[in-house]
């Protein structure tokens, strides 16, 4: 009789330090915040680039080898969310625009560096949370994001004079699905780490304008590029706790 009754406060007992250590997790009604360090990684290949305009007249002329590949970036990352079940939560993910370097590939290799590019990538999805052990909790999130540059521009002389003058750039921006996957470890009940990440399936298309000195017009070339970036995000997070009544 004694061993039973020994047995029951145990169980008893692991199940309140069980509930205990949970009780860190979030819970529904709660809103949370993090910054961290956001590396990118785009996973670049592009189409060779097509002059499509010469002066007034229309054209479809490819120029062989000549390819670009997007650099990698780091950022400081912020994100806020909100749960509005204890599993179920919607999440904000944004982060200081961060600027890649758009390098030449193929004949265009030897240039190095000929451009670049500040992308604004932020991304809202719904985010689902499962405890794996006490403290520590997996998340699965699907969403969408508005991708956008600013600030493009050539920076190669070289590429200048070879599309015949001075070249402008504009990049075009897209809607796009986003995935993430991540895991949090809660320190306290309201302070947690975490890191997580994303891919985003994107394509866009850069478009060239030259001021053709030679021969006095305005050239337009275009290329697309696919940039399918995996984003890795470690962060430091805060949950701001309901008020007991």
């Amino acid at each position: 009789m004694k061993d039973h009754r020994f047995i029951r406060k145990l169980m008893l007992l692991s199940l309140m330090t069980l509930w205990g250590l949970y009780a860190h997790a979030q819970k529904a009604k709660e809103f949370y915040v993090t910054t961290g360090w956001m590396y990118l990684a785009p996973q670049s290949k592009s189409s060779t680039l097509h002059m499509v305009r010469a002066g007034d007249q229309p054209l479809d002329m490819e120029l062989p080898n000549t390819a670009v590949r997007l650099g990698k970036s780091n950022t400081v990352g912020l994100s806020g969310g909100y749960f509005f079940t204890d599993h179920w939560a919607v999440e904000l993910t944004a982060g200081i625009p961060p600027k890649f370097d758009i390098k030449g590939w193929d004949i265009l290799e030897p240039l190095g560096k000929i451009a670049e590019t500040t992308a604004w990538t932020p991304i809202l999805q719904i985010k689902y949370r499962q405890p794996i052990i006490p403290k520590l909790n997996a998340s699965l999130s699907a969403g969408f994001t508005y991708c956008w540059f600013t600030s493009s521009k050539i920076t190669n002389n070289q590429l200048d004079l070879m599309l015949g003058g001075p070249t402008d750039m504009r990049i075009s921006g897209a809607f796009r699905p986003a995935f993430s996957g991540g895991i949090t470890y809660s320190i306290t009940d309201q302070w947690f780490v975490g890191g997580n990440f994303s891919v985003i399936p994107l394509s866009v298309d850069a478009t060239l304008t030259t001021r053709n000195q030679t021969e006095n017009r305005l050239d337009k070339y275009k290329i697309n590029v696919d940039l399918n970036p995996i984003m890795t995000y470690a962060t430091v997070g805060y949950v701001f706790k309901k008020r007991k009544k």
